[in-house]
């Protein structure tokens, strides 16, 4: 895995498949942390593990003051209801003005662009396979920002899916990590 993530350069809009969370959470960390090393604002959006449970990783693994990289703007944490539905639904327009904001934001503030590692296993928990697949296809295969996002899936909810849902996700992505 680690080799792959050096393949990764300004656009990637990444789908990538995990059959578990140990897997899912060393990319996620690891790719968040190059990220941090090239003054790129890093971003992890998921329900699998808590705020206090991530940030003691980091501390741990990469040995950062994770509250002062916070104050500072440098790292986000959030769940996926709170960025992609805090209202209680998705809403594609209001999460492209958050991306629009958060990137403009971050170069303004001194950074080279954005690093997102979003994990979308809260939309098919919650209920919005359906919202999932448009925002999705509303995202070009490569970004037309300076930003890198890797999209997570459980295995478990892409076995659950059609062959033409599948290919429709591949299609608005680019590299496509679903392979062993």
């Amino acid at each position: 895995m680690a080799q792959r993530l050096q393949t990764l350069e300004v656009g990637n809009h990444v789908i990538a498949v995990y059959h578990n969370k140990e897997e899912k959470f060393n990319e996620a960390l690891a790719f968040l942390r190059d990220g941090l090393q090239r003054n790129e604002l890093i971003m992890l959006l998921t329900t699998d593990l808590t705020k206090d449970e991530i940030c003691a990783k980091m501390r741990t693994e990469w040995k950062v003051d994770v509250t002062k990289l916070e104050s500072k703007g440098d790292i986000i944490i959030r769940t996926t209801e709170e960025w992609y539905f805090p209202d209680g639904i998705p809403n594609i327009h209001r999460t492209m003005a958050l991306w629009s904001v958060l990137v403009e934001n971050s170069i303004n503030n001194g950074k080279r662009g954005l690093r997102v590692f979003g994990d979308m296993a809260a939309f098919f928990n919650n209920g919005f396979s359906k919202e999932l697949f448009d925002y999705e296809l509303y995202l070009e295969q490569r970004f037309n920002f300076p930003a890198i996002g890797i999209c997570a899936y459980d295995s478990r909810d892409i076995a659950n899916m059609t062959l033409e849902q599948i290919r429709q996700l591949q299609q608005h992505h680019n590299p496509v990590w679903m392979q062993d």
